[in-house]
Order: C-alpha cells, then structure tokens, then sequence
C-alpha cells in the first residue's frame, strides 16, 4: 500500500510489507504463549463487570490504584469448583493464565481460582516457599529422576477410602496387567493431611521393593488441595530415592508437590498412565522385533545356503577339474610305464649282451691267465728245485766249512783252555763259542729257508 503519509493524500495500494489482521493477531499470540514464563501465575485487582453465562462468567479486574482494567473469564467447569462468589467491587487474587483472543484481537485473563484478599496471607506464604524452593533448585528438571520402563512394584499413596485408588488400579492394570500394587494409605485433605501424607511417602521410599511411588487424590477447590504445597509434604516428596509421580486435583489444578517431583500428572489416572508401559506396545514392539528377527533369520539362512551352493558349486567344478587332472596324470603315468617298459626291455637286452660279451672275454682272459699261470707255475717249480738242490749243496758246503773251521778253533781253544790256569773259565769260554755255533747255524738254516723261497 503506497500513501503519502506528509500530505495524507494518494492512492492505497496492495503492499506485500502489509500483515493482514489475522496475521498479526496470530503473530500477537504466538509471541505470548513464547513469553509465557515471564506472566505471573497471580494477579490481584477489584472485580467491576461481573456477568454470569451458562458456559462461564466474565467480569473486569481494575488495577487498584489505578484505572487500568483487564478482562477475565472463569469458566463453569472452574466456576463450579470455587465456594467464594463473585462479588463486584470486591478486592480479589485470582490464579490464572494470560490469554489471547484472536478473533476479538483482545487480551484477557483465563482464570482458574481466586480469593477474596482477605486469604492473600496464605497466598502470599505460597509464593514465599515457590521461590525458595526454586532457588534450592527443587524444580530444575537436570534432578529428576527417570522412571523405570518395567517397574514390578508400584507404591501408591493416597487415600484408601477414595476414588483416586480405583482409577490408578484400573489404569495401571489396563497397561500392565502383571504389575504389583502396594497401597500405602493417607489423609489427603485437611490438618492432618500434611503428617499422614509424610509418613506414608517416607515408609513407600523406604521399601526395597518399590520402583515408583504414585503420591494422588482426584479433584478438589483448593483449599481441599491446599497440603500438597505445605513445605513437610513437598520436601518429602523431593527427598525420595525412588522416582516419583504426583498426580492431583484435575487438569488446571496446580501444588509445588507436582513441581519437585519427578513426573507429574494431571490426573490420578495419567499417574496411573505414566507409571506403567502400555504392555499392549510392548507386545507389538516384540512382535515387529520377532518378525524383523525372523525376516533377517531368514535373509541370513538364505544368503548363508546361497553362498554354501555356490561354494558347493564351485566345489564341484575343482573337483571335476582335479579329476580330469588326475585321469591326465594316470595316462601320462601309464604312457611313461610303456616307456620305461620299453626303453627297459631295450636296455635289460643290451646290458645282457654287453655282460655276456664281458664274460666270454673274462673266461676266456681266465683261461689264458690259468694257462701262463700253469706255465709260471711249472717253470717255477723247477727253478725252486734247481734252488733247493743247489742250497742243499751250498749248505752242505758252507756248514761243512764252517763245521771244520770251527772244530780248529775249539781245539786250539781247548788247547787254550788246557794250558790256562783257570779251568773253569775255559770252559766257560768253550759252552759260550758252542752257544754262538748254535745261533750261526740257527741263522744259516734260516737263511737258506729264506734264499729258498725267494724272499732273499
């Protein structure tokens, strides 16, 4: 849209720039839901205005020093739920949220209970223990503890003679209908709430066998409601080991005890709920795994006996391939059994022939060896003859001189011996000249033995 905006004259036209009205209110609401957390959850004003509906009733909430107004609606099923009335001109704190009205492009107060101011004391202690709970960090969700997926025991504190019980029973039984429930009853509403309530949660954290501990009561004004934010019962619920789910009042009913613990709900039921897995789930969730297991199972068998088949095929193939090589390898084997079969044969013969030629030639070397020996052998004899008769007679010569030389040496050494004066010794000369006799013949035998055989 184009205007000239120092003269105000000029044609209007379409402008992309330009939001529509519902674009801007949507973009309004969007921005304050983001910005929620920086609204209190209190505010205090007079009510003006106040008109009754079927559906709710509206009224104006002034500032009171001022004349700034804000518009609020409480609907029946909240409105039912309160005691005090809705009186113009009366001083009030009203519990509610910020809300934006898109189709009116107005701002309003969505209110879920309020007080005459004449019970703001209370209400004042409230927002002192939030705060000091909050800087303690009892809301910081990095503290809160899971829930366990399966539990086995549930402990459930609450009033054993009210209708929160059944509709934790029947929405944990309806999830998981194997569950143990252990009831540990309490007050939940008025003086001696706070204490019955305390005891209870202590003695549910102290049993090994519980998993989650359920802390409900169904719905209520808030004054009913109001011993879930004392400090003794918040605390106790903080301090638990076991994981903790509070679920009280209906959906807009707010207590610091939801705040620290560690799941909240918004109604005994959803307690029950969040508690407990949806067995229902669980059993289709195995059953999806069982028959994504079986369909792998069975990729993997038919993968697994499509590989052994063609392992077995190409075992096959090898083996055919080593038979063929074998059946190869035989004939080669018996082509060179002929072979040498042959080449045996052939040179057996030759070998024989050449042997029986060396033999003949060996025989017949033998026989002309043993003829020259027979020759030798008769020559020689008659060589050793003519030796012996010629030693015999050198001998007979030799020993004979010898013989007669040494008889003149014994006689002139006898004579010796007889012209000595010492007998005795003579004759011991002669027994040694006779000893020396012995051994020269002893020697001239042998040597003529030795002459004899040609070894001299």
């Amino acid at each position: 849209m184009a205007i000239d905006d120092e003269t105000r004259s000029g044609q209007a036209e379409r402008d992309e720039s330009a939001w529509s009205v519902a674009r801007l209110n949507n973009e309004i609401e969007a921005a304050l839901e983001s910005a929620s957390n920086r609204f209190p959850t209190y505010v205090v004003g007079e009510v003006s205005d106040a008109t009754a509906k079927g559906y709710g009733t509206f009224f104006t909430l002034r500032d009171v020093d001022g004349e700034e107004t804000i518009q609020c609606i409480i609907w029946s099923s909240y409105r039912n739920r309160i005691d005090e009335s809705i009186t113009e001109g009366e001083e009030v704190i009203v519990r509610s949220d910020v809300d934006f009205y898109t189709d009116g492009g107005r701002t309003q107060l969505n209110v879920k209970n309020y007080w005459p101011v004449g019970d703001s004391e209370r209400t004042q202690e409230l927002e002192t223990l939030r705060a000091e709970l909050d800087q303690e960090g009892l809301f910081d969700t990095d503290r809160k503890q899971p829930l366990p997926p399966f539990p086995s025991n549930i402990g459930i504190v609450t009033s054993l003679m009210g209708s929160a019980r059944e509709d934790v029973r029947e929405a944990a039984w309806g999830r998981a209908p194997g569950v143990t429930l252990t009831f540990f009853g309490a007050t939940v509403q008025g003086k001696n709430a706070p204490p019955s309530l305390v005891g209870a949660i202590r003695q549910a954290d102290q049993e090994p066998d519980v998993d989650i501990i359920v802390v409900t009561r169904g719905g209520g004004a808030d004054d009913t409601l109001w011993c879930f934010n004392e400090e003794p019962v918040v605390r106790a619920i903080a301090d638990c080991q076991t994981p903790t789910v509070v679920g009280v009042g209906h959906e807009d009913d707010e207590t610091l005890a939801e705040g620290v613990a560690d799941t909240s709900a918004m109604t005994p039921t959803e307690a029950g709920t969040v508690a407990t897995p949806a067995m229902s789930t669980v059993r289709d969730r195995v059953a999806e795994i069982e028959r994504r297991l079986r369909t792998g199972y069975d990729a993997i068998v038919r993968d697994r006996l499509d590989a052994y088949d063609r392992r077995v095929d190409n075992a096959v193939v090898s083996i055919e391939r080593a038979a063929e090589n074998r059946r190869a390898q035989i004939q080669r084997a018996a082509d060179l059994e002929q072979r040498l079969d042959t080449a045996y044969s052939t040179l057996t013969s030759t070998r024989l022939d050449n042997l029986d030629s060396r033999i003949d030639t060996a025989v017949q070397q033998r026989e002309h060896a043993a003829e020259t020996e027979a020759v030798t052998a008769t020559a020689t004899r008659r060589r050793v003859a003519g030796l012996e008769a010629r030693i015999d007679q050198a001998y007979q010569t030799r020993v004979q001189r010898e013989t007669e030389r040494l008889d003149r040496r014994i006689e002139r050494g006898y004579q010796d011996i007889e012209s000595s004066t010492d007998i005795k010794a003579a004759q011991q000369q002669v027994r040694q000249l006779q000893v020396v006799v012995l051994v020269l013949l002893g020697l001239l035998v042998l040597g003529v033995v030795l002459w004899a055989s040609g070894l001299l």
